[in-house]
């Protein structure tokens, strides 16, 4: 990217220039499939998602825009844009089982739902659409990724700060904005920018509202700058800007995220649906029992090495007391791992698998340490020490998640996964087309089959 220094412009006008001229002819075909990927993964999750209990009080804020058909949500009904955007882009992150990004949060669910919006009713074929995907992808990464550490130390949700600004991007892109429109669309999202992680200590659904709540208010931004509101253009850099006052202040490592890279290519593809600093671990488990014949009575202790802000992160709840806190329990992933022998979406969601007698003992057996990253690993690396009273002991360790950049999902495993969350709601004819037409998105006159499909779930 062009550093700050030699040049006039904003962070948020060098944005919104690479933005308005992102063309689709322009993007590698690796992009262009994991832009799909994206897509098909986050239909799948939302449509489960709409489901679960955790995403009803949606349906206080829809009544309030009961009769207005601006934009689909899942099920068939409509709703105006921007909460088209909210309702959806909430179901979307309600399973804990949508696509991450180690340097942003989740951007799928708050890039996607804006786009989806805005998108119909409007000529848009499946080559801008995806162009937009990845404008939206870029645009929160380059917004949070500089500060996004700083903000788990914090406390800070870095799918909530930087959400904001992808959708923003996205919806820019599909409206047709201009530069300077865009960079205003930027500047406005920012007073939407916030949300804390303490969800993460004590559990609490608001957490799958806070994707649904940026895609939102990335949507408005776009519409109001399209309107000709504007806004800061140092809202990244300024000395009330973004990067400092989510930093508390520290240095923001723009440098690091140059804009000549594609952002979108480092996407986790969840397979766990739990917080992806768990992931790992979960796959460590799976393979020592796997190898060795390992009865959970006969467990003494179970050792999890990771990095240290996944402890904070993943690692602090032990007893679940709700959804959230079960998929971000290090302790219940692998208790319910070695007693059931899944990490399926149910089982996550069960409240008497939360108060298991038999789960309840293995979690507390479960053992954080914070390790140092090893050599030719990620960050979200994991290495399990399962040690039995008669002192024997397995240890095994993974570079990363299955699903992450280094451990690659294939378009199998995302076709699967779909196919998994939509079997019993989706009719097969229906999620046969879904499939193909996203695969050849690039060659769709329109978004039609995708809104069709999203009309289907009950």
């Amino acid at each position: 990217m062009e550093s700050l220094t030699t040049t006039q412009k904003t962070f948020a006008e060098i944005q919104a220039d690479w933005i308005t001229q992102l063309r689709f002819e322009e993007l590698p075909t690796k992009v262009i499939r994991i832009a799909k990927l994206c897509l098909l993964d986050f239909l799948g999750v939302a449509m489960r998602g709409k489901s679960l209990p955790q995403t009803y009080p949606v349906e206080a804020l829809l009544a309030l825009h009961e009769g207005i058909h601006g934009a689909s949500i899942i099920g068939g009904r409509r709703t105006s844009i921007p909460y088209a955007a909210l309702a959806n882009g909430t179901y979307g992150h309600s399973c804990e089982f949508d696509d991450s990004h180690l340097h942003g949060g989740h951007p799928g669910v708050c890039v996607i739902p804006a786009s989806l919006a805005c998108a119909e009713g409007k000529a848009v074929d499946g080559a801008q659409f995806i162009t937009a995907l990845v404008a939206g992808y870029q645009s929160m990464i380059l917004s949070v990724g500089p500060i996004h550490r700083r903000t788990l130390e914090l406390g800070w949700h870095g799918t909530k700060i930087g959400g904001v600004f992808g959708a923003a991007a996205a919806a820019g892109k599909i409206l047709g904005l201009s530069s300077t429109e865009i960079a205003n669309a930027l500047a406005i999202a920012a007073s939407d920018a916030s949300g804390t992680m303490e969800y993460d200590q004590s559990g609490g659904e608001i957490k799958r509202f806070h994707a649904g709540l940026a895609s939102r208010a990335g949507v408005e931004a776009a519409i109001l700058a399209e309107s000709g509101l504007t806004g800061p253009r140092t809202i990244f850099e300024g000395k009330r800007g973004i990067h400092s006052l989510f930093s508390a202040g520290r240095a923001a490592q723009v440098d690091k995220y140059p804009l000549d890279s594609f952002h979108i290519l480092n996407t986790m593809f969840k397979l766990h649906p739990c917080a992806g600093t768990l992931h790992a671990a979960i796959d460590c488990v799976a393979v020592i029992c796997d190898q060795h014949d390992v009865i959970a009575k006969d467990i003494q202790k179970i050792e999890v090495g990771l990095i240290d802000w996944a402890i904070p992160h993943g690692a602090a709840i032990i007893t679940p007391v709700d959804a959230i806190s079960a998929q971000f329990s290090l302790a219940f992933a692998i208790a319910l791992k070695l007693i059931t022998g899944n990490s399926r979406i149910d089982d996550f969601l069960d409240p008497a698998l939360w108060q298991d007698p038999r789960v309840v003992e293995i979690a507390h057996k479960v053992i954080p340490l914070a390790e140092a990253t090893p050599d030719g690993a990620d960050e979200l690396f994991a290495r399990v020490s399962i040690k039995l009273k008669d002192g024997s002991q397995f240890t095994h360790s993974q570079i990363g998640p299955r699903g992450f950049p280094s451990l690659p999902a294939s378009d199998e495993d995302i076709t699967e996964k779909f196919r998994a969350l939509t079997a019993r709601i989706l009719p097969d004819q229906e999620a046969n087309a879904l499939i193909e037409g996203i695969f050849n998105l690039e060659s769709e006159p329109d978004l039609g089959f995708i809104f069709s499909a999203m009309g289907k779930i009950g």
